[in-house]
């Protein structure tokens, strides 16, 4: 923390790449997406340290070992097909392949120097992806892992059947808690719907792009459509490795810094893409058909 200028307020961009539970591999579809989402295992971990202009104090990337180098575990990744990538990144030294205890010590480290924690979907990066690969790294060193495993199967089971459970520890959309300490939060996802999405030019350009949600009733509002249109670079796409979408999320949170005057708000916003209201209402406020 001696590096960093006490002076100085700085904030984190995360971004990570997940796969899931061995186990995932016997369903297929939204089972397999439903059960990928709610235990995801972290393989690529990447952030930003900046300030609200988008400079960068620090920039790191970690493949973490205990995913990445067991097949069965990283082949479940959707993104699986990078691994030639990865190697290629790691031969060029672009990329760290370290345990990952090494890796969150440093982002601890950084954490503590900063004032707030995001990325672009903070629910599923710091509520899901860093909470349940801890619970799976300390559970894998432990002797009854596979006592562990085979109730986490169980529980893929009834996720993949559509079961629920409540979250017995309660739920804060303010605050990151890890490792015994709290670190407000803040969601780029929600503040880029409200902040830059949420106008007719981005709604237009979705529709001339033909980027609406699957159902086609609400406007695409991934970091990858916002970056397109914040820079206007339409072919623009998104490189699904950790440290690159952080990149592109590091301009995304300067820019809403600036429209809000560094007064953007914390927390996570639910159901973000609702900001901009759906595809049927703009077109009939605007009288296209």
């Amino acid at each position: 923390m001696n590096r960093y200028d006490k002076r100085r307020k700085y904030y984190l961009v995360l971004d990570c790449e997940t796969a899931t539970l061995p186990y995932a591999i016997n369903y297929t579809g939204e089972q397999r997406k439903s059960i990928a989402i709610a235990k995801p295992l972290i393989y690529d971990l990447g952030w930003k340290v900046v300030d609200t202009k988008g400079n960068t104090y620090a920039r790191k990337n970690f493949l973490i070992s205990e995913i990445f180098s067991v097949p069965a575990v990283f082949d479940t990744a959707y993104y699986a097909d990078k691994r030639p990538l990865y190697l290629e990144k790691l031969d060029k030294g672009e990329i760290m392949l370290t345990d990952w205890r090494t890796a969150v010590r440093e982002l601890i480290e950084d954490m503590d120097a900063c004032v707030a924690v995001g990325a672009y979907n903070s629910m599923f990066d710091f509520k899901k992806a860093l909470p349940f690969t801890e619970l799976y790294i300390n559970q894998l060193y432990s002797p009854d892992f596979h006592k562990w495993l085979d109730f986490q199967n169980s529980r893929c089971e009834a996720i993949a059947t559509g079961r629920k459970y409540d979250n017995p520890y309660g739920f804060d959309e303010t605050i990151f808690r890890f490792r015994g300490k709290e670190y407000p939060l803040f969601d780029l996802w929600g503040l880029s719907c409200r902040h830059i999405l949420n106008c007719d030019e981005y709604k237009q350009m979705c529709l001339d792009n033909e980027w609406e949600t699957p159902s086609g009733k609400y406007f695409k509002t991934s970091a990858e459509t916002a970056f397109r249109f914040f820079s206007q670079e339409l072919n623009f796409i998104e490189a699904h490795t950790a440290i690159d979408d952080a990149d592109i999320e590091t301009v995304l949170f300067a820019e809403i810094a600036k429209r809000t005057k560094r007064k953007f708000e914390m927390g996570i916003i639910y159901f973000p893409f609702r900001e901009l209201g759906t595809v049927e209402r703009f077109k009939e406020a605007h009288g296209i058909w």
